[in-house]
């Protein structure tokens, strides 16, 4: 894998994703860098997650995916504190408010992609223009559902990295089955069970795996990190 990348550990907080445990496990394998995914989280449980992790051995956060509930001060804290080199929001009206709210920071918002066409139909050059996007947190499971589901959406999204600089890149899993698909909507899985699932990426192009290549899981950072081996072997 090339210098110039770096593939971090992601402390997500959904469903299945418990980031107190994260937090511990950040002190049990004395972690200096992860990434931050905090989508489920309200403002006063993200400043309960910060005072945490300024206790544990995490010297940066190089990533940070916004909610729209995010303030400038919030923003220049985690810049200040931890280092933070890049962030992302959404390709929705909530996403484009915020990064409009954000002028000081707009050249380190990345646009992220979504998988499904009717809520993808605000990622677009027009939109870019408008609201000023430096360029894209590119989704590689999203695009690939994109690519097994819808022609034309998954043109789209190529188009748009062609054209754009790709600053972040998130990485999950997609599952191969047809039945899986039926069950749960989409292919995209963001609790990896096999290596398999991430396959898919053996066809990425290089180009697509920029510099912060964020690991969207809500697997354990024990897990992730045998995830991480995996994917330098991919990353090449």
């Amino acid at each position: 894998m090339s210098s110039d990348k770096q593939i971090l550990l992601g402390l997500t907080t959904t469903k299945h994703s418990d980031w107190r445990d994260k937090v511990e496990e950040i002190k049990q394998f004395n972690l200096t860098e992860v990434a931050l995914l905090p989508t489920s989280l309200m403002p006063v449980q993200r400043q309960v997650l910060y005072k945490l992790l300024e206790e544990t051995s995490l010297q940066s956060i190089p990533y940070v995916h916004l909610r729209d509930d995010f303030t400038t001060a919030e923003v220049e804290y985690l810049v200040e504190r931890f280092k933070v080199k890049a962030f992302s929001c959404h390709a929705d009206a909530l996403g484009y408010a915020l990064l409009d709210k954000l002028p000081k920071y707009n050249s380190l918002i990345y646009v992220e992609n979504f998988a499904d066409e009717k809520t993808d139909k605000l990622f677009t050059p027009q939109k870019f223009k408008e609201h000023q996007v430096s360029g894209i947190c590119l989704d590689l499971a999203h695009l690939e559902e994109a690519h097994r589901t819808s022609k034309n959406h998954y043109k789209r999204i190529v188009a748009m990295a062609e054209a754009n600089k790709i600053g972040v890149t998130h990485v999950s899993g997609v599952k191969s089955s047809i039945v899986y698909k039926f069950f749960n909507k989409t292919y995209c899985d963001h609790s990896l069970d096999s290596l398999s699932d991430l396959n898919y990426l053996k066809e990425m192009p290089e180009r697509y795996f920029s510099p912060w290549i964020v690991i969207e899981l809500e697997n354990s950072f024990m897990e992730q990190l045998e995830i991480k081996k995996f994917l330098e072997h991919i990353i090449k």
